[in-house]
């Protein structure tokens, strides 16, 4: 089943996350104390430097990973640990924190997406440096991403839960979609802030549908198939877009995409794909020659 992850957009996606914590720290794992109203939640919550990031799975919140840019109040982490004393002057810091994901969910697919979304987010509020208290478990992913540990293992005071203090410096990032979106300056794909991922088999679009997003694959392979049929027209891989066809031409899906493997991929809404096109003729122009070049494909090599 596909799962996207992407910002909270409404009071109910934050109502949703604020109950899954509750589910997830008190019932699941038993660390903390329920609590009446079924909600886990602390001032920094209520603060317009706050956002949460959400796992979606059939619209429903399955994993969530709350972002916090610094201001004059500061952020979660000071409470946790003592960041500070790594930062160097003038650092512009985010904190990430109350990651979970219920139980039938939990993987690392899941986890590291949740975890790139918010660097993918620092990027473009120019954050520096990213703080994070993190479950111990998945502090191995997080080193693929570039985060330093600090410190052992730590006990959150507040919570009771055992954490890992670790730093970004974001000039170490270690992700193929960072690089790739800053080479190809792609960076409305990044602001986009919507991540999707497949298993194999599984559809990604069917002919018939409006198109009313582009894609570009991170990881994994897709197949273009004659719509309603197993004919493969083309096969596409990491770092090409896909799905731009009908939002340049304002028609529907001309064929069916199917995952070939385990997949992932970012999502760019229509409006903000044809403004970046609008904004960079050369890029415009790349992605024409890109289409030239898979219809030509098809048609040198039918199927």
């Amino acid at each position: 089943m596909a799962v996207k992850i992407t910002l909270a957009k409404d009071p109910a996606q934050t109502d949703a996350v604020l109950a899954l914590r509750h589910k997830v720290f008190c019932e699941e794992e038993g660390v903390m104390d329920p609590v009446e109203d079924g909600r886990i939640l602390d001032r920094f919550d209520a603060y317009s430097t706050t956002r949460n990031l959400v796992a979606l799975n059939e619209n429903e919140v399955i994993g969530s990973l709350r972002i916090t840019l610094d201001s004059e109040i500061g952020i979660p982490a000071d409470e946790y640990y003592d960041f500070r004393r790594f930062l160097p002057d003038g650092a512009i810091t985010m904190n990430c924190g109350m990651y979970c994901v219920t139980k039938p969910f939990r993987g690392a697919r899941i986890a590291l997406s949740l975890i790139l979304m918010a660097t993918y987010y620092a990027v473009t509020h120019k954050v520096t440096h990213v703080v994070a208290p993190i479950n111990p478990a998945i502090s191995k992913l997080l080193s693929r991403v570039g985060f330093e540990v600090l410190d052992d293992e730590q006990l959150d005071p507040h919570m009771g839960l055992r954490f890992i203090p670790v730093l970004l410096d974001m000039k170490n990032i270690n992700d193929f979609f960072y690089t790739f979106a800053e080479n190809n300056r792609l960076y409305n794909f990044i602001e986009s802030y919507e991540c999707i991922f497949y298993n194999n088999d599984e559809y990604v679009v069917r002919a018939g549908e409006v198109g009313d997003s582009a894609f570009v694959i991170i990881e994994g392979e897709i197949e273009v198939r004659k719509a309603g049929t197993d004919t493969v027209l083309a096969t596409m891989g990491q770092g090409e877009v896909f799905g731009e066809l009908a939002l340049l031409t304002d028609d529907v899906r001309t064929a069916d995409v199917v995952a070939r493997s385990d997949l992932r991929i970012m999502s760019l809404p229509k409006q903000a794909f044809l403004d970046h096109l609008m904004k960079n003729p050369d890029h415009a122009m790349w992605m024409l020659k890109s289409i030239g070049k898979r219809m030509k494909n098809m048609l040198v090599h039918p199927v």
